[in-house]
């Protein structure tokens, strides 16, 4: 890895040779070996050396430390035998890495005592330079003895350390002196009187002993290290824990618990950890993003040699002069994650046209690919695009299948976040004018989006249950409507029998019994008749849920017992419904027969009665023809009858409309309130994201276009004069809420409904509809307009009207408020960059954050960065010192152009590194504060 990433370190670890360590030690030279009683070579001694240093490299790995300094008090003589090891460890197994950093525990003028930390490949000759440079000396010094010799002080004061070594110019840059900063320890540099050699030593962090960290320091000594107390130090020395172990138990080893970003073992990486101490120490176990992009590689770009570029999952600067392709790089990268301006046309943006047909003339015009590896949750995905797919996105799985995805599929899987700073200002213009909710959310928290969208969803539901109802209500009318005539010509035709019977002449008691007898078997049989459908609908209807319920769900699985009583007891259950099912059909079937077999036992009867009857009235031979008309008009009865027998029977199965639709508009508005104060919430939320930079006003029931637009529905055709109608409205919103005005107006759309599909018929007195009049304009021309012309359509259309909640926003510029869309493009997208560096999430990948930026703002924003990338990938592309160096950037990628005219990756690394601090300061843009934190940082 190229970037700066984490490793858990312990920098204070004494070897065998010191002369406080507990425990056993390898044996020295001269001494009884334990096993053999037989005296010490230098080869024994080597050989114990050996076993120990393998001992010890193995421990650090198994407690998860991945870069420690080995510090014996003023000598080294450990250092190789652990160097060996570690060699053996890599020539044997790939994927070991742990790093060494050679260092001593100095001792200096006064028993002050510093740590001197080289870099891990610095030769012995180098370090023995140093020792000799500090005075240490060696004539009399014997290495192969079993622990050190007595420790004699440095001649120097630890503040003039440095000065001493950098005499040595080959040696410079290639150590770092970190002075102890424990609390009250006799060889802490922390103490009463010390702040004239604290304020003057020139570097740039301290370490504490065992047990140790910043927060059990004193209150005082805290202010000392904060830069806080000028006369102490005017910049942060951070206090790095370490276990300070020298126990053959290794009991204490890394349990420091210290984290140091680093992105090579050097001394000025270190130093670079130090100086960026916000995000490259931690005390307690980092975190990343959990999807993060780890690797981008492009082939076949016009403008861009082949590339691959492995990314950190933290801060990544693309730097390079102007037209060096760092634009064209995150669009690449944008496109690979389904995002990019040929994907997601954002042509109310400005600037975004180009960036699109970057995609088509640069990229897919010379069939080129983008492949990108991609992180999420430690699962490792590939997403390809290229040619071969006609650029759908393909998805390699970490089981190694592969999918061909649709682009939006693409970046429901690996959400991120996609701006240049122009789309920034714009978005932020466009939130200004109160721009739809969603533009907002983004910036906010990408599940606020979603639980937008689904609010949304549920309120458009809400209102097709509402029209649902609506038009079952209107139904349920228009059926006791039909049901009212049917049964007003039942009753009269029933009356006009009567009337004829009452013509004829008296007939016997006993045909009279006949007559009686049939009518109340023709009464029975138009009931056998609804009985009769209503066996047939059973049938029906349990074909039809066996259909839907008689398909068994998979509950295979490759467990072995864990799963066998959910698998038994679906089993059973589904066996149940199966034969229940095929029993009942069976029975209902036989039934069914049964009753079939009673029915034509009945028609027969019913026949003959029928045929009696008949008799009867033939015997009337003077009264024929009135005898025809009854039988006639009794076989009309029969038909409406059962007409009306359908119609109850649907009328019943409907239910209540009216209920269903009071629950329906309750539904309704508890949706909507709820999306109202939903965006209460996150407007108090933009406010707090945006570091105070924006003020969030809702009007929970401002935007009342839908029920403007209502109000125009339902006044079509009507003679309404608009400018009344608005002026009349608008005078309702501002006595009653929203609510109210909507239900008066629906409830007089309704009874004026209700009055055309049943009261006119029934001779019921014509709506007065109050509310309506007072707004449509109360003429008779208006009101038999509305009796003639409302419809469903027009109720709908008021019954779902809902007022919406607007967000009008507000840059804060100190005391001011300036409305959103009249703030500068630069305090636009500053305050909606502060939103989104708050928020954790996918890659957040921005063209030019610093864009329109003023230092002020510019320096906020590098101090949002360290949290930021904690949370969430950056991908930046920056002409800003400020973001890459202030903002500890875990990754530098320096794009040029070559002679040729291709954009290539010129070098990438960590600032850690000179050639990529080199390329910051000749490439990049930066006030004089930048320059100034450059040369106390790198010292030119």
């Amino acid at each position: 890895m190229s970037f700066a990433f984490w490793r858990k370190c312990d920098f204070q670890i004494h070897s065998p040779r010191d002369r406080n360590w507990v425990g056993a030690r390898p044996v020295g030279i001269g001494e009884a070996i334990n096993e053999t009683g037989s005296i010490a070579t230098e080869r024994d001694v080597d050989e114990a050396r050996a076993l120990w240093a393998r001992n010890f490299v193995e421990v650090c790995v198994t407690k998860g430390l991945q870069a420690v300094a080995l510090t014996d008090h003023h000598e080294m003589t450990m250092v190789p035998y652990v160097q060996k090891e570690i060699e053996r460890r890599r020539n044997n197994e790939s994927e070991f890495d742990f790093w060494l950093f050679p260092g001593m525990e100095l001792t200096a003028r006064g028993g002050k005592q510093c740590l001197i930390i080289f870099d891990s490949d610095l030769s012995e000759e180098w370090r023995k330079q140093a020792q000799g440079k500090l005075g240490i000396v060696h004539a009399n010094t014997n290495e192969k003895t079993a622990s050190s010799p007595k420790l004699t002080h440095l001649a120097c004061n630890y503040a003039d350390i440095a000065k001493s070594l950098d005499e040595l110019e080959d040696l410079r840059g290639k150590y770092i002196i970190l002075p102890n900063v424990s609390q009250g320890k006799n060889h802490t540099v922390l103490t009463e009187g010390g702040h004239g050699d604290f304020f003057r030593m020139p570097y740039v962090g301290g370490y504490l002993d065992r047990g140790q960290t910043i927060e059990t320091l004193s209150k005082r000594n805290q202010t000392r290290l904060s830069g806080n107390d000028s006369n102490w130090s005017l910049r942060k020395i951070y206090p790095l824990p370490t276990s300070d172990n020298r126990s053959a138990d290794f009991k204490t080893l890394g349990k420091n618990n210290t984290w140091i970003k680093l992105a090579e073992p050097t001394a000025e990486a270190i130093r670079q950890a130090y100086l960026g101490y916000r995000s490259r120490i931690q005390i307690v176990p980092p975190r990343t993003s959990p999807l993060v992009v780890a690797k981008a590689s492009i082939t076949g770009s016009m403008v861009l040699k082949p590339s691959s570029l492995g990314l950190s999952p933290e801060l990544n600067a693309i730097i390079g002069g102007r037209g060096s392709g760092k634009s064209s790089f995150l669009e690449y990268i944008a496109f690979g994650l389904g995002r990019s301006c040929y994907d997601v046309p954002r042509d109310h943006y400005s600037g975004t046209e180009r960036m699109r047909d970057l995609i088509s003339e640069t990229l897919i015009s010379g069939a080129g690919c983008v492949v990108l590896e991609v992180f999420q949750d430690n699962a490792n995905f590939h997403i390809v695009r290229s040619p071969a797919s006609s650029y759908q996105p393909q998805i390699t799985y970490p089981n190694g299948t592969k999918q061909t995805v649709s682009v939006k599929e693409l970046r429901r899987l690996f959400p991120a976040v996609v701006y240049s700073q122009g789309e920034l200002a714009d978005i932020g213009k466009q939130a200004g004018k109160r721009a739809q909710l969603s533009d907002l959310l983004q910036f906010v928290n990408p599940d606020y989006k979603r639980e937008a969208d689904h609010l949304s969803s549920h309120i458009e539901s809400a209102k097709g249950s509402v029209r649902s109802a609506i038009q079952a209500l209107a139904t349920k009318w228009e059926l006791q409507s039909s049901l009212r005539k049917l049964e007003t010509n039942r009753d009269s035709l029933q009356q006009r029998v009567k009337a004829l019977e009452k013509s004829l002449p008296n007939l016997s008691a006993t045909d009279q019994a006949v007559v009686d007898n049939f009518e109340k078997a023709n009464n029975f049989d138009s009931k056998r008749i609804q009985a009769s459908k209503h066996a047939d609908q059973v049938l029906q209807e349990l074909d039809v849920f066996a259909s839907r319920q008689l398909s068994k769900r998979d509950l295979s699985t490759e467990l072995k017992t864990d799963a066998k009583d959910v698998q038994r007891t679906y089993q059973e259950l589904f066996q149940t419904l199966e034969s229940g099912i095929s029993n009942l059909r069976a029975n209902l079937e036989t039934k069914r027969e049964e009753f079939s077999s009673a029915e034509s036992a009945w028609s027969l009867k019913f026949d003959r009665t029928r045929v009696l009857r008949d008799g009867i009235l033939e015997k009337l031979s003077n009264h024929k023809s009135v005898t025809h008309q009854i039988i006639k008009l009794q076989e009309d009865v029969r038909v409406l009858s059962d007409e009306i027998g359908d119609l109850q029977t649907k009328l019943k199965a409907q239910g209540d409309p009216g209920v269903q639709l009071e629950e329906a508009l309750n539904e309704l508005r508890n949706k909507n309130e709820r999306r109202s104060k939903r965006t209460q919430d996150w407007a108090n939320e933009i406010e707090q994201l945006s570091n105070g930079k924006i003020r969030a006003v809702v009007a929970v029931s401002s935007d009342t276009s839908e029920i403007t637009e209502a109000v125009d529905v339902i006044a079509a055709k009507s003679g309404s004069k608009e400018a009344t109608r608005i002026s009349k409205l608008e005078e309702a919103l501002e006595s009653d809420s929203p609510v109210e005005i909507v239900d008066r107006l629906r409830k007089d759309c309704l009874s004026v409904l209700y009055w055309r599909l049943m009261g006119a018929a029934s001779g019921e007195d014509r709506p007065k509809c109050s509310n309506l009049v007072n707004i449509l304009g109360d003429t008779e021309g208006i009101r038999r307009a509305l009796n003639q012309y409302i419809d469903t359509t027009r109720v709908e259309a008021i019954a779902t009207a809902v007022s919406l909640p607007e967000i009008s926003l507000y840059y804060c510029d100190g005391i001011r408020q300036i409305s959103f869309d009249k703030a500068s493009e630069g305090q636009r997208a500053a305050a909606l960059l502060f939103m989104l560096l708050e928020q954790s999430g996918g890659p957040l990948i921005i063209d030019q954050p610093e864009g329109d930026l003023d230092n002020k703002i510019i320096a906020e924003v590098t101090e949002k960065l360290h949290g930021a990338k904690q949370i969430r990938q950056l991908i930046f592309a920056s002409h800003n010192a400020n973001i890459v160096v202030n903002g500890s950037a875990e990754l530098v990628a320096h794009l040029d152009v070559s002679v040729s005219g291709e954009r290539l990756f010129e070098c990438t690394g960590a600032i850690d590194k000179p050639n990529v601090r080199h390329a910051i300061t000749s490439t990049m843009e930066g006030g004089e504060k930048a320059f100034r934190d450059r040369q106390s940082k790198y010292g030119y």
